[in-house]
């Protein structure tokens, strides 16, 4: 509605007498202002400030213009991300996250991905506008099944198939319990997300190396997975937390949200005693470098087999 003198107006039309007049806006939820549009017999003196005046000398038109006010991880940038946490929406499925700039000065995500490959809404929404991959990539990933030529995974864990995984077990998106005292206390699980739905159907076949590092993932658009390895970044913030696990475990909000085998089961002995996460760092055939935490292990140079189903973190770029 805008507000003109000292009178809220929601209708589409107004009668009001030749003159100046006090104008500024009322706004929906997650929505502030834009700007002001004007036609015919109606000036506004700043279409570009919130509370401004509009002159009035005949019949015309106002129209008060709003934005979104949710700030989305598609448009974060390290100057919008900062030392202090912040909340951020992903702009597929309206998920929000938590986001921060961390000791080694790299801007991450404090919360697992939810992000639900198999929901037929969040399909229509991955593109290389949205997602950290290219159209021709996310179109063989939201195909799923098929031949083994295009026999790309949707999300979630089961044994090779003609040298692909694909998706066949529910997703698992459980409210975090802390059942050993160990981990981040709040937040979710997350998705478990097996490595060809991780890279966004690009690393699929047992075989694929690539130049060794996956540069598309499902990450949203901006952002992508972390490098592993001695070398990566999460290598990174565990050193720029002095190698202090709890510190680097609690920086990062790590819940203990354990591992998805193969075997389509979640390990009766890892939620809640040990988190591991996908990076994109390629070490051998059909094996991707992790991140392996628990009470008493930060570990970044463990290696997992791609059929697994990990939680994924990612990076700003």
């Amino acid at each position: 509605s805008i507000k003109i003198g000292s009178t809220n107006y929601s209708g589409t039309s107004v009668s009001l007498n030749c003159g100046t007049y006090n104008i500024s806006g009322n706004y929906a939820a997650n929505y502030e202002f834009d700007s002001w549009s004007r036609a015919n017999n109606v000036t506004v003196a700043s279409t570009s400030s919130a509370s401004t005046t509009m002159t009035v000398s005949g019949a015309g038109t106002l129209t008060l213009n709003a934005k979104s006010s949710k700030l989305y991880l598609q448009n974060v940038t390290s100057s919008t991300c900062t030392t202090t946490a912040t909340t951020a929406y992903d702009s597929r499925d309206e998920e929000a996250y938590t986001i921060q700039k961390l000791a080694d000065g790299k801007c991450w995500l404090l919360d697992n991905l939810r992000l639900d490959l198999t929901n037929s809404t969040v399909k229509t929404k991955l593109t290389s506008s949205t997602t950290n991959a290219s159209d021709t990539t996310l179109g063989y990933l939201k195909n799923g099944g098929g031949t083994t030529s295009n026999q790309y995974a949707t999300a979630g864990v089961v044994s090779w198939t003609s040298g692909r995984d694909r998706y066949t077990t529910p997703l698992v998106n459980t409210e975090y319990k802390n059942t050993t005292g160990g981990g981040y206390s709040t937040g979710k699980y997350g998705v478990y997300y097996n490595y060809c739905a991780a890279s966004a159907g690009s690393y699929c076949y047992e075989s694929d190396s690539g130049n060794g590092i996956t540069s598309e993932d499902v990450c949203p658009k901006g952002w992508r997975l972390p490098t592993g390895g001695a070398s990566g970044e999460y290598e990174a913030v565990y050193s720029a937390y002095s190698q202090n696990i709890t510190n680097a475990r609690n920086a990062l909000h790590i819940p203990y949200s354990g591992r998805f085998d193969p075997g389509n089961f979640v390990s009766s002995n890892s939620q809640g005693n040990y988190a591991e996460f996908w990076t994109s760092t390629y070490y051998i055939s059909a094996k991707n470098y992790n991140l392996w935490v628990n009470n008493d292990y930060f570990s970044t140079g463990g290696l997992r087999e791609r059929d697994y189903g990990l939680m994924i973190r990612c990076v700003l770029k």
